[in-house]
């Protein structure tokens, strides 16, 4: 029987998914009773997103396609509700800033605009070429880059990998950064690659190259204040 596309894809995708629930976990899992309405649907709708994203090229290896294809619609759904809290969420953070260390709430707010806009084009490109197997897969995998760097940072932060938040941050890229340069020389001779691992390791090297810049720019202060509803005291 021949081999099928990334059919192990599943195994990796599940690592980066304990990867996250580690993270997230002192932050979100183990206080799920002090949350607030719009952390649990980000939790919930980001958890179901990687379940699925687990679940997707299994069916795929076992042949089980028509549910491959049922469980995909699901996401269409699903998708907007990620991008609808997360920006709720990123919303609570702005006008909640007091809780937060100075200097950093208008950088981790663009790191997370960041995310949301690279998660909504990739999964919308993924949609548009689900017809074509071997681009569709790999755009869906681009889905999870973008939410390993916040796990990654909680996990360097919190196992003491890191002195501080920000070369938590920085670490957590170059580790990211280098996952998609070693698929990219792996997946050299694919046209695919061009179009998704290549564009998504530039995106992800603009935003370590100007993740801390952002508390210093008074047009996105001006912008995340007014899309808050906040008004500095």
């Amino acid at each position: 029987m021949p081999k099928k596309f990334y059919e192990n894809s599943y195994l990796y995708l599940t690592l980066g998914t304990v990867i996250i629930f580690v993270g997230f976990y002192n932050s979100y899992f183990s206080r799920l009773g002090e949350m607030a309405t719009p952390y649990h649907i980000h939790g919930v709708s980001a958890t179901l997103w990687m379940l699925l994203l687990i679940l997707q090229p299994l069916l795929y290896k076992l042949n089980r396609l028509k549910i491959h294809r049922t469980i995909g619609w699901i996401s269409v759904v699903l998708v907007p509700l990620i991008i609808f809290a997360g920006s709720e969420v990123m919303m609570l953070m702005i006008r909640g800033q007091q809780n937060y260390p100075p200097d950093t709430v208008y950088n981790l707010a663009y790191i997370d605009f960041m995310t949301l806009t690279g998660f909504a084009v990739f999964y919308i490109l993924a949609i548009m070429y689900r017809k074509r197997l071997r681009l569709h897969a790999r755009f869906m995998v681009c889905t999870i880059f973008g939410p390993l760097i916040p796990a990654l940072t909680r996990v360097f932060f919190t196992l003491g990998l890191a002195q501080s938040f920000p070369e938590a941050l920085h670490e957590s890229y170059l580790l990211a950064e280098g996952v998609l340069l070693f698929l990219i020389v792996r997946e050299r001779k694919a046209p695919e690659m061009r179009v998704t691992y290549l564009p998504l390791f530039l995106f992800m090297l603009v935003q370590h190259l100007t993740f801390s810049l952002p508390n210093d720019w008074d047009w996105w202060v001006s912008w995340m204040n007014a899309l808050a509803g906040y008004s500095p005291s």
